[in-house]
Formats: structure tokens, C-alpha cells, sequence
């Protein structure tokens, strides 16, 4: 059956738009929507797509039919939907979902439907609405209890793909150095002036050196990361991408927003879920721990040669590097609202005092500066 059109706005998720990508994916085959009833959501929360919880009506009884379902989209803000574009994030979440998630350990929401003209930057999917579970709050941040799931559900996840030629044979997993993934510190560039004229009220002088000084070292940075050993990264590890437990048996959590999904170093994800969806003070007092633990549960599983010290080295390199996130979202992205803010604001806040409180400027000294 021939996909429908790719809406350009939620508002194009219609009732007789949804009959026709359902029955395409095969989810309906008798029944059609009679009626939907659109909530926006996660406004604040999601930073380059749009969501709307849709809530169907069918003109009959249908077996698996479902009742709700979250619609997502790229995001309106053309600065946000550049960078997803250029960085290939909403193809990449496309693929995740058809060709991936049947095949991993870490929970995500059943796909619906999903389709996507990366020419044009139009995507869509339809995703599993899971309402009925607690969700993250990464202003609000979580007890050391839920970050310890977390950081196990990780441990899980990149002991699976640990330097398996399988995740080697899959081409559309970029490696952590991939030309495509190296834009990034052009985009770091372009935002580091404006970052720091609308934050950098907020930070010492010595976070606003290693601000400046991290831009022209990503590329070298992302070269280390690359080199083995290599596991699968979710790469968007924060409280707003995650569900408390799932509707498949036997995981903790249920992981969100699959588009950043790259090959690298597994502590890239504990990094930047810990050094970004934490209370510094809360951080600190589990961070070795959860770490050790993390270290762990990665040997019990099957690693070999990665040691502790060598995991906690990419640790703190890792927390170094992710402040391009906050960077680049207040650089350059419009956050549209007052939660938005508040989302961008706490991840440079928790950001720059997990770095200094890591020491990680002194590992800037490995890297030189590109000339820029």
C-alpha cells in the first residue's frame, strides 16, 4: 500500500491521514479513524521534533488497534532543524526504528509507522504512547536510586554491541569521527559567541577558557572517542528521554529519541546523563560509584581489556566534550518557551560544574587546536 504524503505540521495528522499510514504499516487493516483528538506535548522538553499525543476513534472493534499514539515531527525552529539535518539525526532515528530496535536490549516505544524525504527534511513515525509510565523531569533531576537504573540499563546496552562486528557492519551508525558527526564543532563555533553573550554571566573564567578552548579541539576529540573499543551509543541519555520502567519484561527504563544514535566510547552516555540530568551535589556523591558499578556489570557481561582506569578516563573526557550540547542549543536554537530555558540553563549549569569539578580542563592539553 503507497505511503501517504508526509505531513509538514501536526495539523496534517488527520484522521484519514492516520487510517492510511496504519494501514500501510499493516497496524490497521479493516478498521478506519473515524476521529482524532490532538495534545501537544513535550514542549520544553524535546529540542529539534515536535510531538502530539493522539488519542484515535474507530468506526469498528480492530485487534491491536491503538487507542493513543505520540505523533513526532522535525521541529519548526529552523536553527534546531538545520543542525538535526545536517548531522543526519532524523534519518538516523527512521532507520533505528525499522531496521534496529527489534534487535537491541534497551527498551523503546513500538513504531508504528514511520517515513521520511531527508531531501526535503520531512519525517514522521508514529510511537507507542507510553503515558501510563513515569517519565524524567531533567530540570527537576532524580534521586541516585533512578540514576543507578540508568547507568545499568547503559551497562546492558553497550555490553551488547561492545566491539561486535555486527554494529561494525552497520553503515548508517556513524562512528564518533564520521565527517557528518565532525560538523558539530563548526556548529560549537558558530554558537560559542552567542552562548556566551546570553550565559556567560553565569560562569567563572576559567569555564568560559574552556569554553573557548573546547571548539577548535572537538575534531581531535571525536578522533579518540573512535578508536576501539567501540560500542553503541544512545547518545541523548537525559531524564527528558526517560520512561521508569516499560511495557517489554525485564528493563528498567524505557529509552526516547533515537537520533543521535552513534558508534564510540560506552562512558559518552553515563557522562552525559550524569553530568547533565543531576544535581551537582547529587552527581557527587554517587558519580565513582555508579561508575565503578557500571565498570562492572560491563566485565560481568563479557568485556575484556577495559580497565577501570582507562573507563574513567573516558569518563571525564567524555563530560568535557558534552558541554557542545548546552552550547549549541543556547548558541543556536530558539527554545521556544520558558521550560525550554530552564532545560538549556540547567544543562550548562550542571554541565561546567561537572567539569570543574572533574578537573577535565587539564585534559585539553592532549588536543590541538584546529586552526579555525
Amino acid at each position: 500500500m503507497t505511503n501517504p504524503p508526509i505531513p509538514s505540521t501536526l495539523d496534517e495528522v488527520t484522521a484519514d491521514w492516520l487510517t492510511a499510514a496504519l494501514r500501510a504499516s499493516g497496524v490497521l487493516r479493516e478498521a478506519r479513524v473515524s476521529a482524532v483528538d490532538q495534545v501537544r506535548v513535550g514542549a520544553g522538553v524535546g529540542i529539534l521534533g515536535e510531538l502530539a499525543r493522539a488519542t484515535l476513534t474507530y468506526d469498528r472493534e480492530e485487534p491491536g488497534a491503538p487507542r493513543t499514539l505520540i505523533a513526532k515531527i522535525p521541529t519548526s525552529d529552523l536553527g534546531g532543524r538545520g543542525i538535526a539535518h545536517m548531522l543526519g539525526y532524523y534519518e538516523r532515528e527512521i532507520r533505528y526504528y525499522r531496521d534496529l530496535s527489534a534487535d537491541n536490549v534497551a527498551a523503546s516505544p513500538r513504531c508504528y509507522y514511520s517515513d521520511m524525504d531527508p531531501e526535503n527534511v520531512r519525517f514522521v513515525l508514529l510511537l507507542e504512547d507510553l503515558a501510563s509510565l513515569p517519565i524524567g523531569d531533567q530540570v527537576a533531576g532524580c534521586s541516585a536510586e533512578e540514576a543507578r537504573a540508568v547507568v545499568r540499563e547503559l551497562a546492558k546496552l553497550h555490553a551488547r554491541w561492545w566491539e561486535r562486528p555486527e554494529l561494525k557492519a552497520i553503515d548508517w551508525i556513524p562512528p564518533s569521527n564520521d565527517p557528518m558527526m565532525k560538523l558539530a564543532q563548526g556548529a560549537y563555533l558558530m554558537a560559542i559567541t552567542p552562548f556566551l553573550e546570553k550565559f556567560g554571566g553565569r560562569m567563572t573564567p576559567a569555564q568560559r577558557e574552556i569554553a573557548l578552548a573546547l571548539g577548535p579541539r572537538m575534531n581531535a576529540m571525536q578522533d579518540s572517542f573512535a578508536a576501539a573499543p567501540e560500542t553503541l551509543l544512545h547518545a541523548d541519555v537525559r531524564l527528558d528521554n526517560i520512561f521508569f520502567g516499560s511495557s517489554q519484561l525485564g528493563s528498567a527504563i524505557t529509552l526516547i529519541d533515537w537520533q543521535i544514535l552513534v558508534k564510540g566510547r560506552g562512558p559518552y552516555d553515563v557522562a552525559y546523563f550524569l553530568s547533565q540530568s543531576l544535581d551537582p551535589a547529587e552527581r557527587k556523591s554517587v558519580e565513582e560509584d555508579l561508575l565503578r558499578d557500571y565498570h562492572r556489570r560491563l566485565l560481568d557481561a563479557g568485556v575484556t581489556d577495559y580497565a577501570w582506569e582507562r573507563c574513567w578516563d573516558d569518563y571525564r573526557l567524555s563530560v568535557l566534550f558534552c558541554l557542545c550540547y548546552p552550547v549549541i542549543s543556547i548558541g543556536s536554537i530558539d527554545p521556544a518557551n520558558a521550560r525550554g530555558v530552564a532545560l538549556t540553563t540547567a544543562m550548562a549549569d550542571r554541565s561546567l560544574a561537572a567539569i570543574t569539578d572533574l578537573g577535565c580542563a587539564e585534559l585539553l592539553e592532549r588536543f590541538a587546536p584546529a586552526a579555525v
